[in-house]
Formats: structure tokens, C-alpha cells, sequence
């Protein structure tokens, strides 16, 4: 196996090339060119490959929320099905993950984690793709919600109301003891911080709702309050020397370029890493989404 240089695996794997406008911003994965691209083809009855059987199916369809990707109606129907599937182990198959996860954890030099949102699921906060059909009691993830179906409330009020849960608590215990170097999040909800993770020991892709930066300098306010507001700018200005800088909210939108500095931050984190704790995500949303594969195929210890 060759590893993919990692410029590589962070431009689509389908697209014209440098000249289309969404050019390497959505990672391995299709691209919204692509995406744009496979409507048009399959409106004119020619439909791409298949990305997992290489079939061209006129009644195919394009993974919308997910993968942006192109798939048969048989492969999707597969998909469609297989994805929302929530697995439970027993007692003894539990034990023997976590004695085998210990182990890796013991040998390992550099562990890193990589959370989503579903490990604020236990501090009350809902996902995003949990099924209709799922067991936690924040409910069915707020993109797989019939639009019938009674709204959960604002997810922004429930980041602001939750306190870490087991999770972050277990991860900020095995950062105090040096045993976990990184955490790298896509999650919003700033319950890292509240565990006790200081911000540079956490390269947070997405922002965090209670994060402020300067426009001009760079510089990060951590509030007790949601920052968030319509337009970005939060109209509060740079307490850093003479700076003055306008303040905006971190939090970064569904298509929007990710913070390079944070972005930079978290490769070199995992470049440098050999193993790697991915919680909570469906590793499915890039670029973030290449980083934990990217361990996982440079330091493959376990089949």
C-alpha cells in the first residue's frame, strides 16, 4: 500500500481539475462542481458511474447529505438502509474492545482524538445523523428529521445549556495525564474547553459558538455566551493593546473554507500522530474527515 501524499488526498477525486470553482475544498469526495456536474448528466439521461459498483443507472441518485457522491438505485437502497444502523455489543465483546483499545493506547508515542457531534449526544445536545429510529434520547439527527416532525428546540441554546459529558471528561482526564496529546473536533459546542482542554491542545475545524476572533489581528475572545449572530460580525471589538479590530463570531458554515491557521495546526497534529480515537463522527464531512483515515492508513496495526 502507498499512502497518498497528503495534497493529494485533500482534492476531489473526480473533478476537472484546478479551473473548477470548488476545486479541493471538499476533499476526496465529490465536489459541489461534481455534484452540480452529475445533475446535469443524469437530466440528460447519462448518469455517472456508480461510486461503489461503477454502474450507470438512470434511476441513481446523488448523496445529497452525505458523500455528494453518485450511486445505482441498487447500491443506494443497500446504503440508504445499511448507514442508520445502530450496533450494540454485549458485556464480553465490549470487554474485549476495550482491553484491545488499552493495548493500542499503551504502545502508541502520539494519540490524537477526532470527535463529532455524537458524543454531546449524552450532554443533551442532538446529532445530526442519528435515524428515526434510534435509541438516544435526544432523537432522530436534525438532517434525518421528517420536516413533519416536531423541531428539538435550537441546537445553539442546547451547546449553550449542556456540560461535558462522559465523554469530554475521559478525554480531558487522559490529556491532565499525558497520555492523549490533540484533540481535533468538528464539534461547535465548546464542551471540550468546559472539560478543561485549553485551546491549544484543541484544533476546533468548525469554531466554537463561544469563540470570537479579530478580523485583524487574529486574536481569540472566549465568551459565556453564544456569539453567533446573522452577518458574522458580533459588533464588539479587539481587546488586544491598541488593535481595536472588528470581532466575529469562529463558527464556520456548511461550504465555507475552513480556518487555515486551525486547519494547518490540525494536519501537523496528524502528521505526527500514530494513533487516533475517532468518537462520535461518521468521518464523512472533508477535509476533516481525511485526517483520521489518513492515520489510520499510515499506522494500520490491527485488521
Amino acid at each position: 500500500f502507498q499512502l497518498e501524499p497528503r495534497s493529494v488526498a485533500m482534492s476531489c477525486g473526480q473533478c476537472c481539475g484546478l479551473g473548477c470553482r470548488y476545486h479541493g475544498r471538499h476533499g476526496h469526495r465529490s465536489c459541489l462542481g461534481c455534484q452540480e456536474a452529475a445533475a446535469v448528466a443524469i437530466a440528460n439521461g447519462k448518469p455517472p458511474a456508480c461510486a461503489q459498483c461503477g454502474r450507470r443507472d438512470p434511476k441513481g441518485r446523488v448523496d445529497e447529505r452525505q458523500t455528494k457522491e453518485f450511486y445505482c438505485l441498487a447500491c443506494w437502497s443497500s446504503y440508504e438502509s445499511d448507514r442508520l444502523i445502530e450496533y450494540f455489543d454485549s458485556e464480553a465483546e465490549l470487554h474485549a474492545k476495550c482491553q484491545q483499545l488499552a493495548e493500542m493506547i499503551s504502545q502508541a508515542r502520539h494519540v490524537l482524538a477526532f470527535t463529532g457531534a455524537g458524543i454531546s449526544t449524552g450532554a443533551g445536545i442532538a446529532d445530526f445523523r442519528s435515524g428515526t429510529n434510534t435509541s438516544l434520547p435526544t432523537g432522530p439527527g436534525l438532517w434525518e428529521r421528517p420536516k413533519s416532525s416536531t423541531s428539538p428546540g435550537n441546537i445553539l441554546e442546547q451547546c449553550v445549556q449542556a456540560t461535558p459529558g462522559r465523554t469530554h471528561l475521559v478525554l480531558s482526564r487522559l490529556w491532565k495525564d499525558g497520555i492523549l496529546k490533540h484533540i481535533i473536533s468538528q464539534n461547535v459546542d465548546g464542551l471540550h474547553r468546559k472539560s478543561g482542554i485549553p485551546a491549544a491542545a484543541l484544533s476546533e475545524l468548525h469554531g466554537n459558538i463561544f469563540v470570537e476572533r479579530c478580523t485583524k489581528c487574529g486574536a481569540e475572545f472566549e465568551r459565556n455566551f453564544n456569539t453567533i449572530c446573522s452577518g458574522g460580525l458580533t459588533g464588539r471589538f479587539c481587546e488586544r493593546g491598541a488593535c481595536q479590530g472588528p470581532l466575529r463570531h469562529s463558527g464556520v458554515g456548511f461550504g465555507d473554507d475552513l480556518p487555515q491557521k486551525i486547519l494547518h495546526r490540525a494536519w501537523a497534529q496528524t502528521e505526527a500522530a500514530d494513533l487516533c480515537l475517532a468518537l462520535g463522527s461518521s468521518i464523512t464531512v472533508t477535509p476533516a474527515s481525511e485526517m483520521p483515515t489518513w492515520i489510520a492508513r499510515r499506522h494500520a496495526r490491527f485488521p
